[in-house]
């Protein structure tokens, strides 16, 4: 039977159209018209692969004019005639469609697999980066629409810092990552990019400060009056246990026993996400024992103050805010700190009291590299007690604004580790 070119014409289509009736006309060389129960017409080409009998769909008409549909019908007598099957293609054109992922569904699918395993300030940093920053940008594309350029001129104008910016980068490196390891994309767009070929060169780092001995005496003989009642309980605190801020603020009061002289700070609360035990000095204990009571029945040892917090326990900047008011409104005269020189400045004084460098490594809670930070998995560790009942001794004196050395009141024996035979 010979074929049938150009069967179909425009006149016919809109009749049968018209007439709402199912059918099903060829136009030749497979192509062929059709009108479905419900009212919707097509255009399919039909071809056969080997035995196998083979249909794709090219449009709906009148959307896809007569015309239109052979043209495109043509173009894939070509590819079929070339080998390929246009219909498994489709399918998996569609399948790759229903896999296709947004940025917005992409940084959820990131938090709920990869979080998990992060400290609780990397979580807040990682997430408030994600929320204010990469989701309003990025958040409605799909994940394989996004380029290099997109995220250069999301660095480029997302208003950060270059710190914070250095942040970004990571959490884009590390979402865009996890794409790949998906199989949303094939490689990854935040990759190669360098921050400094955007931005600039990185300003220079802030240096460590160590309080010397007058500057915390100074600091210390009217802490309360400088900070006010609470926070300069929280700061005697973060001062003498030489804890990260993250972790005074994120402490649990089931987890401190006064009564034994320890605090358990947990897993996710630390950046080295290692859990592990504080001790704390009978000074230290009293300190804990007023933040308690003045913490009222919340399970934070230092609840939010204010009731629209989402977290329960308080906020991150508070010290930092009551430090920077001591300089600017109250007339605290030493060199300007943070509440992370806390650590430098307790790392200093115990290495000048004799301690060795291991013992002030541990109490700032620091892994110990090689085979001794593998096998020394003591909790309790007697150095470490003894290291930080003289540096609240220390702190103490200076409180009162005596040198440590006056009355021999500090008894600092050192402790070296015992080398393996």
């Amino acid at each position: 039977m010979p074929r049938l070119y150009h069967a179909l014409d425009d006149l016919q289509l809109r009749r049968w159209l018209a007439a709402k009736e199912p059918i099903s006309r060829a136009d030749g060389d497979g192509l062929t018209f059709t009108l479905s129960e419900f009212g919707t017409a097509s255009w399919i080409l039909r071809y056969s692969r080997g035995a196998r009998r083979r249909e794709v769909t090219l449009g709906n008409y009148p959307d896809m004019g007569l015309a239109e549909a052979r043209k495109r019908a043509r173009a894939l007598r070509v590819q079929i005639d070339d080998g390929e099957d246009p219909a498994a293609s489709k399918k998996v054109e569609k399948a790759r469609v229903r896999k296709a992922m947004s940025v917005d569904q992409l940084c959820d699918d990131l938090i709920a697999k990869r979080f998990p395993d992060l400290s609780k300030n990397s979580v807040e940093l990682y997430g408030a980066l994600i929320d204010g920053v990469i989701r309003p940008k990025l958040g409605s594309l799909d994940v394989e629409q996004v380029t290099p350029a997109d995220i250069v001129y999301l660095i480029e104008h997302c208003g950060r810092p270059w710190s914070v910016c250095d942040v970004l980068m990571i959490v884009l490196r590390n979402l865009f990552g996890h794409a790949v390891s998906r199989r949303q994309i094939n490689f990854n767009p935040a990759v190669g990019i360098k921050l400094k070929s955007v931005l600039g060169n990185a300003p220079p780092r802030r240096k460590r400060i160590m309080l010397s001995e007058m500057e915390l005496q100074t600091l210390l003989v009217d802490i309360d009056g400088l900070l006010g009642r609470t926070n300069g309980l929280m700061f005697r605190i973060l001062l003498a246990t030489c804890v990260r801020s993250i972790e005074l603020i994120t402490a649990e009061k089931e987890l401190i026993d006064l009564e034994r002289g320890s605090w358990r700070i947990r897993t996710e609360s630390t950046k080295t996400r290692q859990e592990f035990l504080v001790p704390l000095a009978p000074s230290v204990v009293e300190w804990f024992h007023e933040l308690i009571a003045l913490s009222g029945d919340s399970k934070w040892l230092c609840p939010a103050r204010q009731r629209r917090s989402k977290n329960g326990h308080v906020s991150r900047v508070v010290l930092q805010g009551a430090i920077r008011s001591a300089f600017k409104n109250k007339g605290l005269e030493i060199r300007k700190f943070t509440p992370h020189d806390t650590r430098s400045t307790a790392k200093g004084h115990l290495r000048n009291m004799g301690f060795s460098r291991e013992i002030s490594e541990i109490a700032l809670n620091h892994k110990i590299p090689g085979i001794e930070g593998v096998y020394d998995v003591r909790e309790e560790i007697p150095e470490r007690r003894a290291a930080m009942e003289a540096w609240a001794q220390f702190i103490l004196e200076c409180s009162g604004g005596k040198s440590p050395d006056q009355g021999n009141s500090t008894n600092v024996v050192q402790f070296r580790p015992r080398r393996a035979a």
